[in-house]
């Protein structure tokens, strides 16, 4: 078993890590845009379908700022991406709360959306690219806290706005917390920094191969691969195939959970708190799975991501069948922490298989794959409740998806085996 080597300056790298964590925390209030679109619902007495429809530009913008700041934190230095995403973060918010108008809602999907989307995947991005490479030997541990820290932002974010919301009204919220995020933002970003070549140096370690592989599945990258050649690789696409898949499954069943709980028949706080519990455990699934893809390698992670996901969903769906409060609250629990796997294991991904010289990049064109899974899965839970007047139909098919997953999992294990 080839042993583990010291990374240079070890101590320097872990506030950097502290630093790149309170960012994320800064900048995860992306997923909680049902938080933040409360008041304006009430307010201008929109229809669901018009205030979900930011959700959606949200993402195609999120994914799109993470191949510009990529790009910005390449060409600059990643504190001036920062720096850029924080500025940008703050006109969001603000541009939102002084232009909005009842016959207006364009301006939310253009300021909130996608200037506030596409900031934060600059900002998202440039993070992971500029923390990641300081731990090569825990690839897994550093995702997963980061993402942790993302995940728990709708949590810590939601409930300070919502305070502020009955305290001085939503628009001057919207005006101080964006300016809290970007001052948070601006300070953290001069601990944010790539690493030279003699402060880290890449190694060779026990989480680089799967245990019961007869080859490892990777080891230290000897070359590092531009964009460009690592989409030469059939390896990305099988990954980005399954990514697409799991993550269909995720948006989906976050999208309808409050929903599905309420048809079973819970009360609104018990359908609340259901929806809580799939966001925590969706964060506390992102520090699990760092561990686990530091152990067991890349494709039996993804399997067991795979496999949380299709157990949630049978819950859930039992729980439909059963009226079953109870099987809803597990399903929840089971199919949150493999929801909080899915960009673990991605950003590993990118980094074992490709190298850490051109991560951001290759990190914001893997992130592209939510576009897809952002249109599929909430598309298949609305179109199973439109026309059957129940979630089952979707919930299933959700799951059939999973083995999909579960089956490209065994399949890119092959490829990564023979460094395909």
């Amino acid at each position: 078993m080839p042993a583990q080597n010291a990374v240079p300056q070890d101590r320097r790298r872990w506030p950097r890590l502290l630093a790149a964590c309170a960012i994320m925390v800064s900048i995860g209030f992306i997923y909680g845009w049902s938080v933040f679109s409360t008041p304006l619902a009430a307010e201008f007495g929109w229809d669901p379908t018009t205030i979900s429809f930011t959700f959606t530009v949200l993402m195609w913008a999120f994914c799109a700022g993470g191949i510009i700041g990529s790009k910005v934190a390449r060409k600059t230095s990643p504190r001036c991406a920062l720096i850029m995403s924080a500025a940008g973060i703050f006109m969001a918010f603000a541009l939102t709360a002084t232009l909005i108008q009842p016959d207006a809602p364009w301006v939310m999907y253009v300021a909130y959306g996608a200037l506030g989307g596409g900031c934060v995947g600059m900002a998202y991005t440039t993070t992971m690219g500029a923390t990641i490479p300081w731990f090569p030997d825990r690839t897994g541990f550093a995702s997963g806290m980061l993402l942790l820290c993302y995940g728990m932002s709708t949590m810590i974010l939601g409930s300070v706005a919502t305070a502020l919301f009955a305290a001085i009204g939503w628009r001057w919220s919207f005006v101080a917390l964006s300016a809290s995020i970007a001052v948070a933002i601006g300070l953290l970003s001069l601990a944010i920094k790539n690493p030279r070549s003699d402060e880290v140096r890449r190694t060779r370690t026990r989480s680089d191969e799967a245990p019961d592989a007869p080859a490892p599945e990777t080891t230290a990258v000897d070359t590092e691969f531009a964009t460009a050649d690592m989409l030469k690789r059939p390896v990305f696409y099988l990954y980005a195939a399954w990514m697409v898949s799991v993550s269909s499954i995720g948006l989906g069943l976050i999208g309808s959970a409050n929903q599905v709980a309420l048809d079973i028949g819970a009360a609104i706080p018990l359908a609340a708190f259901i929806v809580g519990t799939l966001s925590v455990c969706n964060g506390l699934g992102r520090l699990a799975t760092g561990f686990a893809f530091d152990l067991l390698g890349i494709s039996a992670t993804m399997a067991v991501v795979a496999a949380a996901h299709i157990a949630g969903c049978l819950l859930i769906a039992a729980a439909i069948v059963q009226h079953s409060v109870a099987l809803m609250v597990v399903g929840a629990i089971v199919g949150g922490l493999g929801i909080g796997g899915t960009s673990v294991v991605g950003s590993g991904f990118i980094a074992k298989a490709f190298g850490e010289a051109h991560y951001a990049e290759n990190l914001s064109i893997l992130n592209l794959s939510l576009i897809p899974a952002a249109l599929a899965g909430p598309l298949v839970m609305s179109s199973a409740a439109s026309g059957a007047g129940s979630y089952l139909a979707g919930v299933a098919a959700l799951a059939a998806i999973g083995l999909i997953a579960l089956a490209l999992s065994r399949i890119t294990k092959a490829f990564l085996t023979r460094r395909g």
